[in-house]
């Protein structure tokens, strides 16, 4: 029985691969998708506030991963660098947007959301990330967030 793994290395390989969405003329999908307007949005501090004490190659050579987290809040100047990093606009237009991140053609079909449970100055809950903007939008304001992300990932503590 194959793996899972050598079935996917098997069935994206080049010859079974077909036109991607723009070869075969579709139109992008949305820049953003639509949000409802009526729901707080948080303004997040300038991405370039933080100032990083370290360089990439420093940075790969230190990281580690760990499984004993810090009791401290991370700031919203840090969440903020978080995000920019990870999903913000470099340059926008109305068909396509210019990340941080690499996506396959500028069609990036990602919309991210966050669970807070330990950052200064924001309730503990699910907000959406607007890159567009730089901004937060509080989606559900829930103090048991943590308690309840542990739940439905059957118990690992590092997710609250």
């Amino acid at each position: 029985m194959k793996s899972i793994g050598k079935e996917f290395v098997e069935k994206t390989k080049y010859e079974y691969l077909e036109d991607d969405d723009y070869r075969k003329g579709f139109p992008p999908p949305p820049v953003e998708l639509e949000y409802d307007k009526t729901k707080r949005k948080i303004d997040l501090p300038d991405p370039k506030s933080i100032k990083v004490d370290m360089g990439l190659v420093e940075a790969i050579e230190k990281r580690r991963s760990l499984r004993r987290y810090s009791e401290r809040p991370i700031s919203l100047a840090e969440l903020s660098y978080l995000l920019w990093c990870t999903q913000g606009v470099i340059r926008p237009s109305k068909v396509a947007t210019l990340r941080n991140v690499a996506s396959a053609g500028a069609r990036h079909a990602f919309e991210t959301y966050i669970m807070v449970n330990n950052v200064d100055k924001l309730e503990p809950g699910i907000y959406r990330y607007l890159a567009l903007e730089h901004k937060l939008l509080e989606v559900r304001l829930d103090p048991n967030i943590a308690k309840k992300a542990v739940k439905v990932c059957y118990g690992q503590q590092n997710v609250g």
